[in-house]
């Protein structure tokens, strides 16, 4: 299952919080997933900011051409004042988007008894569930999705289209593999772009040229069905993500991707054809030293679109170390302790929100 799935293996999620809820055959939403009690009106939640959709801002989250000749410092100040950007000219082809889309597509309307044959154990992050930081919330979330880590691509595809469905089967890996080949490529060129942007030298990212197989890499692919009450749930609580960033695919036109922005609060990020969207995480605030901001984000559903979304998550080799990185003028010193990626995936399984908070300097 790759290294990755290693630490996850050491921090298992109850059974009751993995298996989703078959969404096809769900006319009203259930108490399970009811987020808020939308027939009180005296209900103080009722049709506040957590749910309320019409009165969200348009997004105004960066769009960066990597091309730019001024590509450093528009990476920088997107980093900065949002931790959010939408980026084109790319190199990920369209060719592989489309088949990505279709490949996606395929998974998620596969038979609800079909979809469970490759359910995640307790001790894997790997396979078909709920979203992983499901335990943490009261209500579940409007959402299933299907996480590849290293092989375990391979073993869950013959589970879901045996010898008789090779076309499939080998249609669907081929697809991913070279989805994560061309992410992990883009992924590299935004590190560069990143580090240079924050004055790092690369020379303290000593992983940079390991072999790929040992970095903390995951492909997740989300699917948003459609509900039929979708001011009452959440399909993704508010989180950060936990490696050093994330780069996201929004299929079709329908906005479902919100950032929590100081002042104006939540902000959709409206999809923008052949754009991908990036964002920071735990990591790269921390290597950052603060200056580049781990955002909490969340994702909305509808009663229109099925909507599905494809994030690859890119980070160090579970044992390199992480500290923040203080060789920049005015630097006050470090603001997080150090730790090694393994570690930092614990904390972050057992406090999530409150993880970054807790290595903190004061």
């Amino acid at each position: 299952m790759g290294i990755l799935s290693e630490a996850f293996k050491q921090h298992p999620v109850e059974n009751k919080y993995i298996s989703p809820i078959d969404f096809n055959s769900i006319k009203n939403v259930p108490e399970s997933h009811a987020w808020v009690d939308t027939s009180d009106s005296k209900n103080p939640n009722n049709n506040n900011n957590i749910i309320k959709q019409e009165l969200l801002l348009t997004s105004s989250i960066p769009l960066i051409d990597l091309n730019d000749p001024n590509i450093i410092d528009k990476i920088y100040n997107a980093c900065k004042n949002w931790g959010f950007l939408q980026i084109i000219n790319h190199g990920v082809s369209n060719e592989i988007v489309e088949k990505l889309e279709t490949q996606v597509m395929k998974l998620f309307n596969l038979p609800y008894e079909e979809k469970m044959k490759v359910l995640r154990s307790p001790e894997s992050a790997a396979g078909y569930g709920s979203p992983r930081i499901s335990p943490f919330f009261p209500k579940k979330m409007w959402a299933e999705g299907f996480t590849i880590l290293a092989n375990s691509l391979f073993h869950h595809a013959k589970l879901l289209w045996p010898q008789n469905d090779d076309d499939d089967f080998r249609g669907f890996c081929d697809v991913m593999e070279e989805y994560q080949a061309q992410m992990k490529a883009l992924s590299d060129k935004l590190l560069a772009l990143i580090l240079k942007s924050l004055n790092i030298p690369e020379s303290e990212m000593t992983w940079i040229n390991d072999d790929p197989k040992n970095l903390s890499t995951a492909l997740q692919l989300n699917s948003y069905p459609k509900c039929p009450n979708p001011a009452s749930t959440m399909g993704l609580a508010q989180h950060t993500d936990s490696f050093l960033f994330t780069i996201l695919h929004q299929s079709g036109s329908v906005s479902g991707l919100q950032v929590y922005k100081d002042g104006p609060e939540w902000v959709s990020v409206d999809p923008i054809p052949g754009a991908l969207v990036v964002n920071s995480g735990d990591l790269l605030h921390i290597i950052s030293n603060g200056r580049f901001p781990s955002v909490v984000h969340r994702a909305i559903v509808n009663n229109e679109v099925h909507r599905i979304s494809v994030a690859y998550f890119y980070g160090p080799p579970l044992g390199f170390r992480v500290s923040p990185y203080v060789g920049y003028p005015n630097c006050d010193g470090p603001k997080y302790k150090g730790f090694t990626i393994q570690e930092y995936v614990g904390i972050k399984s057992k406090l999530l929100e409150s993880a970054l908070s807790s290595i903190r300097i004061n």
